[in-house]
Order: structure tokens, then sequence, then C-alpha cells
């Protein structure tokens, strides 16, 4: 695969995946505002479905990501490449430590009629907005 496919790949793939996560959450959070249960519910298994499909395409992102920095000889323990890493590995654990288990007790709390806590999404939001963010100004910037 030639550098330009390969660079667009890696770019919309990225984009779409982040993009994706932080507008489930952002749906969730506004879908709270009602405190409806049943709207929440909906917002959460909305949450569900979208993070099925973009996970994996953040995933397959970070992958052409790799490969576009061996095909460009990027040194892998470049700083801004190694910030790039903890970044990416910081968001998914947010959505893996943090939003996967509040969605599980979140349906559950939801289908006894009870309104769980939104500060973890809130939280969440916010941190995936940062760490894309701060991702896509390393890749711009590429500081020494």
């Amino acid at each position: 695969m030639t550098t330009i496919p390969l660079l667009v790949a890696h770019v919309l793939l990225v984009t779409a995946g982040y993009g994706g996560l932080i507008a489930a959450d952002a749906y969730l959070l506004f879908l709270s505002a009602s405190r409806d249960a049943e709207a929440v519910l909906a917002g959460v298994r909305a949450w569900q479905r979208t993070a099925r499909v973009f996970g994996p395409m953040l995933g397959l992102g970070v992958l052409c990501g790799i490969g576009l920095a061996l095909t460009l000889q990027v040194p892998p323990a470049s700083l801004w490449l190694v910030w790039t890493y903890v970044l990416v590995i910081a968001a998914i654990a947010v959505q893996a430590l943090v939003m996967i288990p509040w969605q599980r007790r979140a349906a559950g709390a939801l289908a006894g009629g009870t309104m769980p806590s939104l500060g973890v999404v809130r939280v969440a939001l916010v941190a995936l907005a940062v760490f894309y963010s701060a991702i896509m100004t390393l890749m711009l910037v590429r500081p020494s």
C-alpha cells in the first residue's frame, strides 16, 4: 500500500472512530438532560451499538497509523509518537474500564426505574475530547 492511501485510511478511520465514540457519549448526555429513564435507556442502547462500530474503526485506524509510521520510517521512539500511543491507550482504557461497566450498570438501574448517575459519562466525554484533540495536535505539529 502506498503512503497516500494509507494516510487517508488512517485519518478517516481514526477520525470516524473517535468522532463516533465522542458523538455517542454526547448523545447520551443530551438525552440525560430530560432525566427520562426511557430516553436514557435508549441512549445507553445506542451507545452500545455505536461502540461496536466505531471502536473497531478506531482500532483499524491505529493499525493504519502504525503501518504509516513504518512506511515513512518514523522512529517508533519519537517523543510525539510515544505520546500518541499513551493517549490512544488512555482513550481505549476510558471506554473499556469506565464506559462499558457504567453502561452495564446503567441499563440494569434504568430497567428497575432508577436513574443512574451520569457524571461518569461527562468525565468520559471530556477525557475523550481532550485525548483526541491532543492526538490531533501531536500528529499535525509533530514536535521533536
